[in-house]
């Protein structure tokens, strides 16, 4: 009993330590992300409740190892009610996995980019910096409208001179893959987190079970 009982802690440690990291990348990442979105927004709302899922991820991870390195039935048990709601919140944050969502919001916010660069010149130039690309749907954007070409529509080569031919991929195709590719990155981190959370909650079961029968045969 006492070899299982250390393989089931020292399982218990591994599996919260990979948490820890987990946790802590994905708070950065939403930290990074939600600067893109404005405040108030569903968007933004959204990425402040996965830094909470993070920073609740890492602190169960702490409670965990508390628990399963002194035995402590009332920290594991604790460390099981917090896996369970961090799982709830990661299927909460699946039903709510909708790409048209993030095409619309992408598209609000190009839309109103490009309405200031025809304004002022340069709103764009960030953007086209960034995602290479031009206009809001392609370089004709600017030539319909006799406007130069800015030079952050084309790439810049080694010897510091601009390419022939600008960027030909839009600014609204562009951004909308990049934030899907992270959107869709987000999704199998949610159900990996699942995963991982289940199999801890396996372990603790299984070693609650371990120090309850543990605790009732030196009772008689």
């Amino acid at each position: 009993m006492a070899t299982i009982r250390s393989y089931l802690q020292w399982s218990i440690v591994v599996i919260n330590t990979f948490c820890v990291i987990l946790g802590i990348l994905g708070v950065v990442e939403s930290a990074l992300e939600l600067q893109k979105y404005n405040y108030g927004s569903l968007d933004y709302t959204e990425k402040v409740v996965q830094i909470i899922m993070g920073v609740a991820l890492v602190v169960s991870a702490f409670i965990g190892c508390g628990g399963a390195l002194n035995g402590s039935l009332k920290l594991l048990s604790l460390y099981i009610f917090v896996l369970l709601m961090l799982m709830i919140g990661h299927v909460w944050k699946l039903w709510r996995y909708d790409e048209s969502r993030i095409r619309n919001s992408v598209e609000v916010m190009i839309t109103y980019t490009w309405i200031e660069e025809l304004v002022e010149r340069g709103k764009m130039n960030a953007l086209q910096y960034s995602y290479h690309c031009c206009g809001k749907r392609g370089y004709s954007d600017y030539t319909v409208l006799s406007l130069k070409i800015p030079n952050s529509c084309y790439q810049v080569e080694k010897n510091n001179k601009k390419t022939f031919y600008p960027y030909g991929e839009g600014c609204l195709l562009a951004v909308s893959n990049a934030y899907l590719d992270i959107y869709r990155a987000e999704k199998w981190f949610h159900v990996s987190l699942i995963g991982v959370e289940f199999f801890g909650i396996v372990l603790t079961v299984a070693l609650i079970c371990n120090l309850t029968a543990d605790t009732l045969r030196y009772s008689y």
